[in-house]
């Protein structure tokens, strides 16, 4: 599954694989050997193709801030779907799309039931990774597009929202 990060101010994706006690991740272009282990407190020693170095990790939110080789970085998780809602400038921002193919496990709202940011609205499957579509903005559930047990192909509509009247 690739997961989008915004690091100074760039978006980039990526993807990791699990290979034997680590991992591989993968970015367009490119993949390196990766692990990570905890080194007590917020000291994590990271290893890259081999080579480790210590590093400080803090979490504040959303927000991650890493600490490695002498420079800092704060480096900020993208929703899938708060994502592909932004993406479409053409008023899909009341939207949720699919981030990528699944299965609808569960839904927790019902039409025109109000929501506030970051309330469950539903439970996706992709890749055997269960994700929760949570409420972007304040508003009501204006239409849920998919229902229990069906399947979806990627930028499917997931559920609309309308916006909340001030």
């Amino acid at each position: 599954m690739r997961h989008a990060f915004d690091i100074a101010g760039s978006e980039i994706e990526l993807w990791l694989a699990r290979e034997g006690a680590g991992y591989r991740l993968h970015r367009d272009g490119g993949e390196a050997r990766v692990a990570l282990s905890a080194e007590g407190g917020l000291r994590q020693m990271l290893t890259v193709d081999g080579v480790s170095e210590p590093m400080l990790v803090a979490i504040e939110g959303e927000l991650l801030h890493v600490h490695v080789g002498g420079r800092s970085h704060v480096i900020r998780h993208l929703d899938p779907a708060r994502r592909f809602a932004d993406a479409d400038a053409s008023g899909g921002a009341d939207m949720a799309r699919a981030p990528m193919p699944g299965t609808v496990v569960r839904i927790d709202a019902v039409l025109g039931q109000a929501v506030a940011v970051g309330d469950p609205i539903l439970v996706i499957e992709s890749m055997k990774l269960e994700t929760t579509i949570r409420a972007w903005q304040d508003g009501r559930i204006g239409d849920i597009h998919v229902s229990e047990g069906q399947s979806f192909d990627r930028d499917a509509p997931l559920v609309s929202l309308t916006a909340s009247e001030a």
